[in-house]
């Protein structure tokens, strides 16, 4: 018989298997580099497949491996969310005119962060599985540290998508409906992020466990979150413009190639302006 938390991992089957497949597809039109926030929506959604057919096959066949690899899973799932925010972010401000956008090394150092709080996390939830109580509290210092960089970080990109609205008039239209995705994402993922600071800070309580907690707080709090967040983000892949492939390439500030396209047009443009009055001087002359 299905359980309320493995209709919970069905739910999350019906929705991430499809958007697997979308996700893929938006970040083959964009393109699969570093630079396409979309890529880890594409890890997102591999993930929470995983972990919700783990978690099912726990439920039939219990296992000490079966359960860890869910709970690693369902832990591990903010480190591809924050990294497709931040790529999209970073995509709006190599859109941006130039002096305007911010620099990109700062988008690189944001990633560094979530990358570590990744691999710290997937340590700390191994060993708070752990049959030793001095491991399992190693672990639960580690799962605190993970979810206290995820916080850090997750602020700071607020804050840059409070200084890319205010540059919102050097933003193009396209570019727009990328960075309104992320702002309206933003009280979902905090939400999100917030489920996880209770689960792993206050052990107290059986609500919040990240294992074995109550199922409709973990629905609401976190696997709705995630859809809607992933939901806005296909979204504005959809209606984003396509980049040009020579304008995704690495280390090329794509700032820099837009201005050097409007300056060779500006350019043509004079040449055949002043083609053109030359052809009605030569005309006139002609016509005395």
């Amino acid at each position: 018989m299905l359980t309320a938390r493995g209709g919970l991992a069905v739910a999350e089957l019906i929705f991430y298997i499809p958007a697997l497949f979308l996700s893929a597809l938006v970040a083959l039109r964009h393109g699969f580099g570093r630079q396409a926030g979309w890529i880890y929506l594409v890890l997102l959604s591999l993930v929470r497949v995983v972990g919700s057919s783990l978690n099912l096959a726990a439920q039939n066949h219990p296992s000490t491996g079966l359960v860890e690899g869910a709970a690693i899973c369902q832990g591990i799932g903010l480190s591809p969310l924050l990294l497709a925010m931040l790529g999209m972010l970073k995509r709006v401000n190599e859109g941006m005119a130039p002096q305007r956008g911010l620099s990109p090394n700062l988008f690189h150092l944001l990633s560094i962060p979530i990358i570590a709080a990744l691999v710290v996390a997937i340590i700390g939830i191994d060993d708070i599985n752990s049959s030793k109580p001095a491991t399992v509290d190693s672990g639960e210092h580690l799962a605190h540290a993970a979810i206290i960089i995820f916080l850090v970080d997750f602020l700071l990109q607020v804050g840059v998508t409070i200084l890319s609205f205010l540059n919102i008039g050097s933003v193009s239209k396209g570019e727009k409906r990328i960075l309104l995705a992320v702002a309206i994402g933003i009280p979902f993922i905090f939400v999100r992020l917030l489920y996880s600071i209770l689960s792993y800070f206050i052990t107290s309580s059986a609500t919040f466990s990240p294992f074995d907690g109550n199922v409709i707080v973990q629905g609401l709090m976190s696997v709705l979150e995630e859809f809607v967040a992933v939901i806005l983000f296909l979204g504005a892949g959809l209606l984003a413009p396509k980049i040009a492939r020579s304008e995704v390439q690495s280390g090329q500030d794509v700032r820099a190639t837009r201005r050097d396209q409007k300056s060779d047009y500006d350019l043509t443009t004079t040449r055949k302006h002043e083609a053109g009055i030359q052809q009605q001087q030569s005309g006139t002359t002609q016509g005395y």
